[in-house]
């Protein structure tokens, strides 16, 4: 098979030349052709992969979350090509979800005999996600840790970015899931999968071929209300939490008086007035084990 590897030379894993290289040499071993990309700047995936044609049979991506969103964006219309991912960031939620492989050898063989999944997709203002769309704190942390990242990170290096993020006054959002379900809160999560940050269970009946969105609704943001719904979290019991909102659907409308702070699989997506979401009517083949 002839399979690209797209690999992002600054995810927070380990070295990730080394790891390209290494999958490119097992794959060799079994009589396969592969091909390294190394991404150069932010944005780099996407237009890799939009210049990407039937020649290639699998596309790997060596990299976080941020990255598999880039390719997903970058993907041709019509073009069906299974993608699956090495992951190497820093909260892994595709990988921790689908038990994606951390390992080259396991990689070959998943690339080789893996089964494929329609998955399921969805679009925010254009925009593809697969994994969480975040508006509100979240989105907000992103944000600050866009503004100081120089590099590879791990979770500490969230803590300033989390102090910023509290000092703002939550804004509450109205959000309404297939014109029929309503809700309000200070922090929204519409997800396919059921980790969040990569530490905890949020949206526990997410998944990426379930046909529907899972939607969270927060409804305070303050330090106090991250810690209670930490705890909840911990023992399985978030959404007992007064106020919390747990919904279901296709179509995700999200409104503020104010323009709102989004984040799309880990990464920082700017402000918008409305937040429009929509499950896409067709999936993307994803090999997973």
């Amino acid at each position: 098979m002839n399979i690209l590897i797209i690999a992002n030379p600054v995810s927070s894993g380990a070295d990730i030349r080394k790891t390209a290289h290494r999958l490119a040499g097992r794959l060799k071993e079994r009589g396969h052709a592969p091909q390294i990309y190394l991404t150069r700047y932010r944005g780099d995936a996407r237009h890799k992969m939009s210049r990407v044609d039937n020649t290639i049979d699998r596309v790997v991506v060596v990299g976080g979350d941020g990255t598999f969103n880039e390719v997903l964006n970058g993907i041709p219309r019509n073009l069906g090509i299974p993608i699956t991912q090495l992951p190497t960031g820093n909260a892994n939620l595709l990988g921790k979800d689908l038990n994606l492989p951390t390992r080259c050898s396991a990689m070959a063989d998943l690339l080789e005999n893996g089964k494929i999944v329609q998955a399921d997709l969805a679009a925010m203002n254009d925009s593809k996600f697969i994994m969480v769309a975040d508006v509100g704190f979240g989105a907000r942390v992103t944000e600050e840790m866009k503004k100081i990242r120089r590099g590879k990170v791990n979770n500490f290096s969230y803590l300033v970015p989390i102090c910023r993020a509290l000092r703002d006054l939550p804004q509450i959002y109205e959000v309404c899931v297939d014109e029929t379900n309503y809700a309000k809160g200070a922090m929204v999560l519409v997800s396919n999968v059921r980790t969040y940050g990569g530490i905890c269970t949020v949206a526990d009946t997410a998944g990426i071929d379930t046909g529907v969105l899972d939607v969270v609704v927060l409804p305070q943001t303050r330090a106090q209300d991250l810690i209670n719904y930490m705890a909840h979290i911990y023992f399985g019991k978030l959404h007992s939490v007064k106020g919390v909102k747990y919904l279901k659907g296709k179509k995700i409308s999200i409104q503020c008086k104010d323009p709102v702070p989004v984040q799309l699989d880990g990464d920082f997506f700017g402000w918008h007035k409305d937040v429009n979401i929509e499950l896409e009517t067709t999936g993307y083949p994803i090999l997973v084990p």
